[in-house]
């Protein structure tokens, strides 16, 4: 009898040839946002993207198919919900590089979590390093200013010695899989 674990790296071949970049790193999050719930630690959710279905074809009733659809409206950021009763919300992202480019976030995220901060919620951004595999948690004040720099002619990317001098490290490991609370309570709670 063969038994599928729900863990993401056990199929990560099959993963990466059929999925887009980031989806590995993405599915791994969303398992330890489950393990999350069930041990009731915290309630963070993956956000929906907001499509708008303009056309569906029905080659026969069990295989409806959509055809045609477009983006709504600019989806905000990647996960939210309420840990030790505070909002929190973030922007995951991936760099198979030794640095993550800015031109890989959106202004409008970068909008969203500074204003999540501002009115005293969590806003941060996670950057997984997959080079080294390394994970570092990056708040929106933090982040703002590296940003700033680069508009200044400083550099236009966080390098992965930046990221370890100035981010939190994210542990790795089996349950869950992306332990990022640790983090969190690192640099939001003093703990």
């Amino acid at each position: 009898m063969k038994v599928k674990y729900p863990y993401p790296m056990a199929e990560e071949k099959k993963i990466l040839r059929y999925q887009s970049h980031g989806m590995l790193f993405e599915k791994a999050l969303n398992i330890t946002n489950e393990y999350y719930r069930i041990h009731n630690k915290a309630f963070i959710y993956k956000k929906p993207t907001p499509v708008q279905i303009v056309r569906v074809d029905y080659p026969a009733r069990s295989k409806a198919r959509i055809s045609e659809a477009y983006y709504r409206t600019p989806s905000t950021t990647d996960y939210n919900g309420i840990y030790r009763g505070k909002y929190i919300d973030f922007e995951a992202k991936e760099t198979h590089n030794l640095r993550f480019a800015f031109k890989h976030i959106f202004p409008h995220q970068i909008e969203h979590l500074t204003n999540i901060s501002n009115h005293g919620g969590i806003g941060f951004v996670i950057i997984y390093f997959k080079k080294v595999e390394e994970i570092y948690l990056i708040d929106i004040a933090l982040f703002n200013k590296l940003l700033q720099e680069g508009e200044k002619g400083g550099p236009k990317s966080i390098s992965l010695e930046k990221a370890r001098k100035l981010g939190v490290n994210v542990k790795q490991g089996y349950t869950p899989p992306i332990d990022y609370l640790k983090a969190v309570d690192k640099q939001y709670f003093s703990v």
